[in-house]
C-alpha cells in the first residue's frame, strides 16, 4: 500500500449520494411532496421535430408523441391535455448521428486530474478536439492490470446547440442532456454525467435549494437523535448504577470491618486454644508421674517450666528410672543432668533427671484433658508413712 496516494474526494458527489440514500428513508407520499420534478420529458431529435416521451417517477410511460418544429404552439398544447408536463424533467437525448462513446483505459494517477488529461488528448480518442464538442466522463472503477475505466461520451457543439435552440423555441427548457445508447448500455450511470451546456442549465434559487437540502437535513437530524437517545439513556442507567454501586460499597466497608474484628478475635481465640492444647496439663503429667515412681522412690525437688521438667530425689535403683520414664507417652528425651551419688543416711541413690514433657494423643476411650481435670480428686491429707502430695518447685518424698 502506497501511503502517498492522494485521496480523490469530491464532497459534493459525497452528499448527493447521501442525500440520495436517505431519500429511501423518507416515505414515498412525503418524498413526492417535498419534491419540486416528478417523473421525465425525453425529447428525441428527429428530422422533423422531436419524439417526445413522458414517463412517471416508476418509469411508467404516460405519453408518447411527437412535436413538429412548423407548429410552435404544440408543445404548449400538449402541455394543455398534460399537466404533469409541467413538474416533469425535460431531458434532450441525442440520437446515435449526434453523439458517440467510448471506453478509455487510462492510468490511475490520471484519476487525480482526469477532465484535464483526456480533454488534452481528445483528438486521439475521437475525431474533434476538445473545443469542438461536449465531452463528459464517467469513472467506472479499475481493472485487473491497475488501469481506470473511463466511459467517455462525445457530442459535437453544433448538432447539441441546434436541438436545444429547437427545443428552446418550442418553449421547453431541458435540465437535462444524455445520449441514447448510454442510457441502454450504462443504465446504472446515465445520471452520472450531463452534457446540457453552462449557459442553458437552470439557476435554482436559494429557496430551491434549501427544499432540496431540507430531507436530508431532516433525516440527518433525526438519525442522530435516534442514535444519540439510546446512549444517552445508557449514560443515566450507568451513572444511576454508579451511585447505588457506591452505596453499597460504603455498607460493604462497615461489613468488612466487623468482620476483621470477628476474624481477629477468632485468630486470637484459636491462638489460646491451641497454646492450650500443646501445653500439657500439669495434673495429668503429675499423675502420669506418681503412677511410674515406685513406692521405694520419692521427689525431693520438681521443677516443670515450657514443657521441660527436672526432678531430684532418691531411689534404691535410680538408674532403672530412665527406662521406666521413657516408657511412658508423657515422657521423652529423659536423661541424667547429673551423676548419681550415694546417701550415706538412707542408702539410696541420689539423682537428679530431666525430660521433655508432651500430652500423647487420646484415644477413643481414653478421657480428654476436661475430663481428668473434671475427674481428678485432691489427695487426702498425710498420714504417716505416705507419700506427700507433689508440687511443681517443691520437695516431695514417696516413701
Amino acid at each position: 500500500m502506497n501511503l502517498d496516494t492522494t485521496i480523490d474526494f469530491d464532497v459534493k458527489k459525497f452528499f448527493n449520494w447521501w442525500s440520495g440514500e436517505l431519500a429511501f428513508l423518507v416515505p414515498k407520499g412525503l418524498r413526492q411532496r417535498l419534491r419540486q420534478r416528478h417523473g421525465s420529458a425525453v425529447f428525441t431529435p428527429t428530422a422533423q421535430g422531436f419524439e417526445v416521451r413522458l414517463v412517471d417517477d416508476e418509469e411508467n410511460l404516460i405519453l408518447q408523441c411527437h412535436i413538429d418544429l412548423n407548429q410552435t404552439n404544440s408543445f404548449q398544447q400538449l402541455k394543455t391535455q398534460y399537466p404533469a408536463l409541467e413538474k416533469a424533467d425535460f431531458v434532450l437525448r441525442l440520437p446515435t448521428e449526434l453523439a458517440l462513446h467510448k471506453l478509455l483505459y487510462l492510468p490511475m494517477a490520471a484519476q487525480e486530474n482526469l477532465r484535464q488529461v483526456v480533454g488534452f488528448e481528445l483528438d486521439r480518442y475521437t475525431p474533434f478536439n476538445a473545443e469542438q464538442v461536449y465531452f463528459a466522463l464517467v469513472p467506472l472503477g479499475a481493472t485487473e492490470y491497475a488501469q481506470l475505466r473511463v466511459l467517455l461520451i462525445a457530442a459535437p457543439k453544433l448538432g447539441v446547440d441546434e436541438a436545444l435552440t429547437n427545443l428552446t423555441l418550442l418553449g421547453a427548457k431541458p435540465h437535462k442532456v444524455d445520449y441514447a445508447p448510454v442510457a441502454a448500455e450504462f443504465s446504472h450511470v446515465h445520471n452520472a454525467y450531463n452534457l446540457l451546456p453552462e449557459r442553458f442549465r437552470h439557476q435554482e434559487s436559494g429557496w430551491s435549494r434549501s427544499l432540496q437540502w431540507l430531507p436530508g437535513v431532516g433525516l440527518a437530524l433525526l438519525m442522530l437523535a435516534a442514535m444519540a437517545l439510546p446512549v444517552w439513556r445508557e449514560g443515566q442507567a450507568v451513572d444511576s448504577l454508579q451511585t447505588r454501586i457506591r452505596q453499597l460499597q460504603k455498607q460493604n466497608r462497615v461489613v468488612d470491618e466487623q468482620q476483621g474484628e470477628i476474624d481477629a478475635l477468632r485468630l486470637e481465640t484459636q491462638k489460646l486454644i491451641d497454646i492450650k492444647q500443646q501445653s500439657p496439663a500439669l495434673l495429668a503429667v503429675l499423675n502420669e508421674l506418681s503412677r511410674l515412681l515406685n513406692e521405694d522412690t520419692w521427689l525431693t525437688n520438681l521443677h516443670f517450666s515450657e514443657n521441660q521438667m527436672q526432678i531430684q530425689g532418691q531411689s534404691p535403683a535410680a538408674s532403672a528410672l530412665i527406662s521406666m520414664l521413657e516408657s511412658s507417652d508423657f515422657f521423652s528425651a529423659v536423661s541424667f543432668v547429673s551423676p548419681l551419688t550415694q546417701d550415706k543416711t538412707t542408702g539410696r541413690e541420689r539423682f537428679q533427671i530431666s525430660m521433655t514433657v508432651s500430652m500423647p494423643p487420646a484415644g477413643p476411650d481414653e478421657p480428654n484433658e476436661e475430663a481428668v481435670d473434671r475427674d481428678a480428686t485432691p489427695a487426702p491429707e498425710n498420714q504417716p508413712g505416705e507419700q506427700e502430695p507433689l508440687e511443681s518447685g517443691g520437695e516431695v518424698g514417696n516413701e
